[in-house]
């Protein structure tokens, strides 16, 4: 593992504890309310007696299976998902939080290879990257048990009766005008949020309930909430702050750009055609004093006529050449 993954890591498990900790911000409800009491805390069971560690169901500390097995994903839930948005050079830099939860009893498991989880990677509208690129591998699951399958990634990995944190962290190059996201929904959940980084990225969500900023220990975050539906897509934009004025300013910009041009081709063509006219007229006139120089040389013309009509070209000559 590099530096990088390293430091993804460490972020992974600071934004879990973040979000863990701003619990009245974005109404989540406390893990410890679904934990119940140790027995230290229990009035007149000492710890390690029989009563307090008889029942399996209730060993909440205990990593082995208490209920067996099962394929079936029926009591799987996404109870919330939280994407962070931050501004990076070129791209926005995206840190997704996936909070599962088996309500059930039983660990599930993989059937014939059929994956227990799967995530969609999001796209946007920048024509030459339109798709996310993956930063560090995928958190909270055991590459082992991963897989690609074109857009997606798969995982068959066991989940346990409990919460289940995973963390994809992404990017989406940025492009002029920002990008339009459009992120394929696999298990809906009651808490989508988009918290972008404040003052660094723009958002446009239709759709979205506009919440108060929050803060954590990395920046300040504006707050967008919404619910999604499994087999729905999500659609935002981001921008960064000076690409304010949007797509359509860049069409007037290079609507503008067309027209002045378009107008500078026409006056240069325009000023070229002139030049050739005239240039003509001077050759024709150089041709027509030169002939008359002969006819006055031959006699064929007298002194006056020759001055006469010779003055009056070598004016039309002078007029040509200023």
């Amino acid at each position: 593992m590099n530096r990088w993954n390293v430091i993804q890591v460490i972020v992974f498990i600071s934004i879990f504890v973040l979000v863990s900790t701003e619990t009245e911000t974005f109404a989540f409800a406390a893990l410890a309310e679904k934990t119940p009491p140790s027995a230290a805390s229990q009035p007149g069971k000492a710890p390690g007696s029989p009563s307090s560690s008889a029942s399996p169901e209730k060993a909440t500390g205990s990593q082995a299976p208490t209920g067996g097995t099962t394929t079936d994903t029926s009591q799987l839930a996404l109870s919330r998902n939280i994407l962070f948005v931050r501004l990076a050079k070129g791209f926005f830099e995206v840190r997704e939080i996936f909070m599962f939860e088996n309500r059930g009893k039983s660990t599930i498991v993989s059937k014939g290879g059929a994956p227990t989880l799967r995530f969609a990677l999001p796209k946007s509208n920048n024509i030459r990257n339109p798709g996310a690129e993956m930063t560090a591998p995928v958190q909270g699951l055991d590459p082992k048990n991963v897989q690609w399958a074109g857009e997606e990634i798969l995982s068959t990995e066991p989940i346990p009766p409990g919460m289940k944190l995973v963390g994809l962290f992404y990017r989406l190059a940025d492009e002029f005008g920002g990008i339009f996201v459009e992120r394929p929904i696999v298990y809906g959940t009651p808490s989508f949020a988009l918290l972008p980084q404040k003052d660094r990225v723009q958002v446009d969500a239709e759709g979205f309930s506009v919440g108060s900023p929050v803060k954590f220990e990395d920046g300040e975050y504006e707050s967008y909430t919404t619910a999604s539906r499994s087999g729905n897509v999500v659609r935002f934009s981001l921008k960064a702050p000076d690409s304010g004025g949007g797509i359509l300013y860049f069409f007037a910009a290079g609507g503008g750009v067309f027209i002045l041009g378009t107008g500078l081709a026409f006056w240069i063509r325009g000023r070229r055609k002139q030049e050739l006219t005239l240039q003509a007229e001077r050759d024709e006139l150089v041709r027509a004093i030169a002939a008359l120089d002969d006819r006055r040389a031959q006699g064929e013309i007298s002194d006056s006529e020759f001055e006469s009509v010779r003055g009056s070209r070598f004016e039309r000559l002078r007029e040509l050449s200023r």
